[in-house]
């Protein structure tokens, strides 16, 4: 039972046996009483036959007198001669052993001696006659009119009796006396013990042969939801020995469809992360390995009197040193990113200007305008309130303003703007009219030691995943755009101070 497949199977078994007993007991309630409505009508046919028969015998049967000759039946006697023959004819007809005919008054009461019937006496002269609908009986010989009554003959200690109530002609009344009324034809319900002798086997074969139908069906459909599961657990547990390029077939159910899509896109996630890593070490080495190299050179240098002279020993400390200083910022521009990225990045949630911020970092560059001869043009006049770390967000304005310094000649400029762009939103654009960045540059502007091709400036490649980062733990996004010979377009959003900016963990 530990198997999903088996599971299911057996659920769906115990779906199946429950629905089909529930439909089984629902069938023989509903067979039930189809046969009482069967039987209902047949006795309505018989009692329109002997109603005739009734009416012939009396047609037939001359009118008795004082000198009637003592072999002469009298009317009444006919009538239920003629019925007892009838009732008892073994020929195949709509009559049965077990029906009874007998003759009640206008008060529903039975007359023991007009009775053709193998039912007790004694039960008989306590029956009483219910109509299934009261409504008074119709005085006509119209046959049209007459027509049988159903009823049921209630046995006094008995079961009750289905039966239909034939109301009689004025001669027949006559010739029977008694204060006849009807003819009441009579015959048992059907019972249950019946019902299921007659029906029991039929519903058996039909159940048996639903089941098992049910049951191939059932084991077709756990199969294809399982198969695609175990496909699933496979590539899984591949996944765990290092095999990253798994892929599971998208086939099952909607929701296994769903699961397989999405374990793709795990797989596929984890793949690139798994090469990220693996270009991030290697990269991580190069950016390791120069400094080294030289820390370790002008050392041994130093250690084994290679260079022994003062010049050389005070050249070989400036390079140690600016080597040093060179790994220094590379790993606390690595401990930074990490801690932004996995939300432990110490942040203030300060309210403030954005006019102030732009107007704070053209102070900071308006020398190195200067000194280059690239225009600064910024938007100190931006009047947006945002939420967020004033200092973060000045490294963010600083890395973006200080590339594009780097990349436009002089003569050029460097324009930043900011305005909103909807309920909530802030844009800051940062523009120069440098070179521009080769269309496949672009993707991978914001990757970590990503360095576009042919670029000689000083850096690491950090910069610029760093600002990616803090702009996303503020709520916002940030792209870039490019036109070789026209310029780079560096655009960031940031919510303003009536929204949430920092993300969840960076405080």
């Amino acid at each position: 039972m530990g198997s999903l497949q088996v599971r299911l199977f057996f659920t769906f078994l115990a779906v199946i046996v429950v629905t089909l007993g529930l439909t089984s007991a629902s069938l023989f309630l509903q067979i039930g009483a189809y046969r009482d409505s069967i039987t209902y009508r047949n006795l309505e046919d018989l009692g329109r036959v002997l109603d005739s028969t009734a009416n012939a015998e009396i047609k037939n049967s001359p009118p008795v007198s004082s000198d009637t000759p003592g072999g002469q039946v009298p009317p009444a006697n006919a009538v239920l001669l003629g019925l007892r023959a009838l009732l008892t004819d073994q020929s195949p007809g709509p009559v049965s052993e077990s029906t009874s005919v007998v003759i009640v008054d206008g008060a529903g009461k039975v007359i023991p001696e007009l009775v053709a019937s193998s039912l007790d006496m004694a039960s008989l002269k306590q029956a009483d006659v219910a109509d299934l609908k009261s409504q008074p009986l119709p005085a006509t010989d119209n046959a049209a009119v007459r027509t049988p009554r159903r009823c049921k003959l209630k046995l006094p200690g008995g079961p009750t009796e289905l039966c239909v109530r034939v109301p009689l002609t004025e001669d027949v009344k006559a010739s029977l006396g008694h204060n006849a009324a009807s003819m009441v034809v009579a015959r048992p319900a059907a019972g249950l013990g019946g019902l299921l002798g007659d029906l029991g086997p039929q519903l058996l074969f039909s159940g048996l042969i639903g089941l098992a139908a049910a049951l191939v069906l059932g084991f077709l459909f756990t199969r294809s939801v399982a198969a695609p599961l175990r496909n699933i657990s496979r590539a899984a547990r591949s996944i765990a020995r290092g095999n990253y390029a798994q892929r599971v077939p998208a086939t099952g159910p909607r929701e296994v469809r769903d699961l397989a899509a999405n374990f793709n896109r795990m797989s596929q996630d984890v793949q690139r992360s798994q090469q990220t890593l693996r270009d991030f070490l290697a990269n991580i080495s190069h950016e390791l390995k120069t400094p080294l190299t030289s820390i370790r050179g002008f050392s041994e240098a130093l250690l084994d009197g290679t260079i022994d002279d003062a010049d050389g020993i005070a050249r070989s400390a400036r390079v140690i040193n600016g080597e040093s200083n060179r790994l220094l910022r590379l790993v606390q521009e690595l401990l930074d990113l990490s801690r932004i990225e996995s939300g432990q990045a110490s942040m203030s949630d300060d309210e403030f200007a954005l006019g102030e911020l732009l107007g704070h970092v053209s102070e900071v560059f308006a020398l190195r305008g200067e000194e280059t001869g690239v225009k600064l043009e910024m938007d100190t006049a931006a009047n947006s309130r945002i939420r967020g770390d004033f200092d973060r967000l000045e490294q963010v304005l600083d890395n973006l303003i200080d590339n594009a310094f780097r990349h436009t000649p002089q003569g050029g400029s460097v324009r930043v703007t900011a305005n909103e762009i909807g309920p909530g939103t802030v844009q800051v654009t940062v523009a120069d009219t440098g070179r521009g960045i080769a269309p496949d540059d672009l993707p991978h502007l914001f990757e970590r030691f990503y360095r576009a091709n042919g670029t000689t400036q000083p850096g690491h490649g950090l910069g610029l995943a760093i600002t990616r980062e803090i702009v996303r733990a503020h709520g916002g996004e940030i792209w870039a755009t490019s036109e070789l010979g026209h310029g780079t377009t560096f655009v960031f959003t940031l919510p303003t101070a009536g929204r949430a900016g920092l993300s969840a963990g960076v405080r």
